[in-house]
């Protein structure tokens, strides 16, 4: 297993620098190519919002704005990932095409940032967003809980600074026994063969059966990675800061966990564990749904 095409959601920000050098980091273990993807936001989705009281002068100002916002925007766009690419070695295409290191290409759509970058994410291999946080812009998180629950496509969260390379030192996974912890073990399969070590962490509280992990040990020894197990008691701490700190304690580089393996509706009044990982993540965190 390997990755060929990883996908870059870029916004013309600060944080898209990241972004690409975490894809790129990805991407060399692999020589995969990075789909770099700018969204300009179609204008004329703002109108209905605006209600008919408002001139036909006001309106082509506002899409004049628009326009000239999104130009500046894809120019950063552009100069972050030509500074990325040329950091990796790697050659931006006009067409995208592997070759014998990383390579990369930039295209331009138009339309809702979370519909596009969805609709590009069914055929990429791997998604890169950037370290969501609490009281980021709606489309971003918004993009990136589509990506994770209607692509079935891994996603990747970048730490805050992109690591050189995601052929690790230590991988950490979250397990508890679920069917999307289960997909994130074999979704993450490329990154854990080539880890120099694998731990598995299962979280107890209190008098609860103790989470088995044998089974996913047997499953990866078969796939040639030898994986060590280690419970932690997650007392009455959430269950998120406890797999985030075992993992960064235990010097993992990544942690690998399901995400919303519960209905969404249940996860979000009750548990919130994914939410709560991708908002307090001080390393990457590979997830799939």
């Amino acid at each position: 297993m390997t990755f060929v095409k990883i996908l870059a959601p870029l916004t013309g920000g600060a944080r898209d620098h990241t972004v690409l050098s975490s894809a790129f980091a990805a991407a060399r273990p692999f020589n995969a190519h990075v789909a770099a993807l700018f969204v300009r936001p179609d204008a004329t989705e703002a109108v209905p919002f605006y209600g008919e009281s408002v001139s036909a002068n006001v309106m082509q100002e506002i899409a004049d704005a628009s326009k000239k916002a999104s130009d500046e925007a894809i120019k950063v766009a552009r100069a972050s990932l030509q500074a990325a690419a040329k950091e990796a070695g790697a050659a931006v295409q006009d067409v995208p095409e592997l070759g014998s290191a990383p390579t990369a290409s930039f295209r331009e759509v138009t339309g809702n940032f979370a519909d596009q970058v969805t609709l590009a994410a069914r055929l990429s291999d791997l998604v890169v967003f950037g370290a969501l946080k609490e009281g980021d812009r709606p489309g971003l998180t918004e993009a990136f809980e589509a990506t994770l629950l209607e692509t079935g496509r891994p996603v990747l969260l970048s730490a805050q600074a992109a690591p050189s390379s995601f052929c690790m030192k230590k991988v950490s996974v979250a397990w508890n026994d679920s069917v999307a912890s289960a997909h994130a073990v074999t979704a993450a399969l490329p990154f854990l063969k080539c880890a120099q070590s694998v731990e598995i962490l299962s979280v107890t509280r209190g008098k609860d059966e103790p989470i088995g992990c044998s089974d996913v040990c047997a499953y990866l020894k078969l796939q040639g990675i030898a994986a060590t197990e280690r419970k932690v008691d997650g007392g009455n701490r959430p269950i998120a800061d406890v797999l985030l700190k075992a993992a960064s304690e235990g010097g993992a580089g990544m942690l690998v966990a399901g995400g919303y393996g519960h209905n969404r509706l249940r996860e979000m009044f009750f548990s919130g564990v994914t939410r709560q990982v991708v908002s307090h993540a001080d390393l990457p965190v590979f997830l799939v749904h």
